[in-house]
C-alpha cells in the first residue's frame, strides 16, 4: 500500500527539522567548547605571566616580609623607622619594576602587588580608562583574565587618599580570585597584609575592612568635594566590613581598595581595604 503523498510530505518535513535542530546544536556545542579551550588557554598564559614576573621579585618579596616581621606596627606610616631597609640591606640597584617593563615593553607598570599565602602576586598597569585592561594581558595581548590594574583617576605613585585597583576574579584561580576569601575572617588573620612595591618606595597596608556591595556605593571615589568628605567614606567601609579586623583606619590614613566581582551579579562587588602603615623609601 503507497504512502499518501501528504503524510510523506510532513514525514521530510520533520526530518529536516531534526537535521537542522542536530547541526545547529553541533555548530553551538562547537562554539562553546573552543570558547572554552579558549579561555582555558588564557589562564594558561595568565598563569605563565604571573610566574614570569613573580620571579622577577621574588628577593623583594622575601626582604619586605622579615621588614614587617621586624618593625613593629605605627599608627602613621610616615613614623616608621628611616633606616630599616639599612638594616636588611634592601636596595634595588635596578629597579624590579625597570626589568618587568623591559620583559613586557609595557610603559604601563606601575607598581607590584603581592599578598603573601595567596595568589595576589601580580605587576600593577594603568591604562587610560577603567575598561583597556579589562581583558589585556600586562603584554597588552587580549587575554579574558585581563590585568591588576590602577583606577586610571589615581597618581600612579599611590599618593591618593584612595588607590583603587581592579582585578576579575577568575575561577582559574589567577588575578583577585584570593580576594573572595577575605570574607572569612580566619582568612584575614593569615594574610593581614597588602604589599606594594614602587620604583622608590615599599608600602605596606593593614586591612581593615571586607565586605561585599552593589556598585552604588561609590567605594572607589578617588576626588572629594570637602574636607570630611574622605573621613566619612573610611567611616562608611569600615562599618561595612562583614568582621571586626581589630584595626582602625580614619581620614588622616590613605588607603588601598582592592575591588573584583562578586560572579553573583554583575552589579556587585567584593572589597578588600588596606590602610597605609608603612611606607619605606628605597634607593635614596
Amino acid at each position: 500500500m503507497k504512502m499518501g503523498k501528504g503524510k510523506k510530505k510532513k514525514q521530510n518535513k520533520l526530518l529536516y527539522i531534526v537535521v537542522i535542530f542536530m547541526v545547529a546544536c553541533g555548530g553551538a556545542l562547537a562554539y562553546f567548547a573552543y570558547d572554552y579551550y579558549l579561555y582555558l588557554q588564557d589562564g594558561l598564559a595568565a598563569q605563565e605571566n604571573t610566574d614570569v614576573v613573580r620571579h622577577i621579585f621574588r628577593d623583594q618579596m622575601e626582604d619586605i616580609n622579615q621588614l614587617i616581621a621586624i618593625v613593629p606596627r605605627v599608627d602613621n606610616a610616615e613614623d616608621a623607622p628611616d633606616d630599616v631597609t639599612q638594616l636588611l640591606g634592601i636596595s634595588f640597584e635596578t629597579s624590579p619594576l625597570d626589568a618587568a617593563r623591559e620583559l613586557t615593553d609595557n610603559p604601563d607598570i606601575v607598581g607590584y602587588l603581592f599578598i603573601e599565602g595567596t595568589n595576589v602576586s601580580n605587576v600593577i598597569v594603568q591604562g587610560p580608562d577603567n575598561a583597556y585592561y579589562l581583558h589585556r594581558d600586562m603584554f597588552g595581548n587580549r587575554n579574558v583574565n585581563g590585568s591588576i590594574f590602577m583606577d586610571y583617576r589615581n597618581t600612579p605613585d599611590f599618593t591618593d587618599p584612595n588607590t583603587i585597583l581592579y582585578g576579575h576574579n577568575m575561577n582559574n584561580g589567577t588575578m583577585f580570585h584570593n580576594i573572595r576569601y577575605y570574607l572569612q575572617q580566619e582568612f584575614f588573620e593569615a594574610h593581614p597584609h597588602i604589599k606594594v612595591i614602587t620604583d622608590d618606595t615599599i608600602f605596606v597596608y593593614e586591612i581593615f575592612s571586607a565586605f561585599t556591595t552593589h556598585i552604588e556605593f561609590n567605594y572607589i571615589q578617588v576626588l572629594f568635594d570637602y574636607d570630611d568628605e574622605f573621613e566619612e567614606l573610611v567611616a562608611e567601609i569600615s562599618r561595612r566590613s562583614v568582621y571586626n579586623t581589630g584595626v582602625t583606619a580614619s581620614g588622616d590614613d590613605r588607603i588601598l581598595a582592592l575591588s573584583t566581582c562578586t560572579n553573583v551579579n554583575r552589579n556587585t562587588r567584593i572589597v578588600v581595604v588596606g590602610r597605609l602603615a608603612m611606607e619605606v623609601a628605597i634607593n635614596d
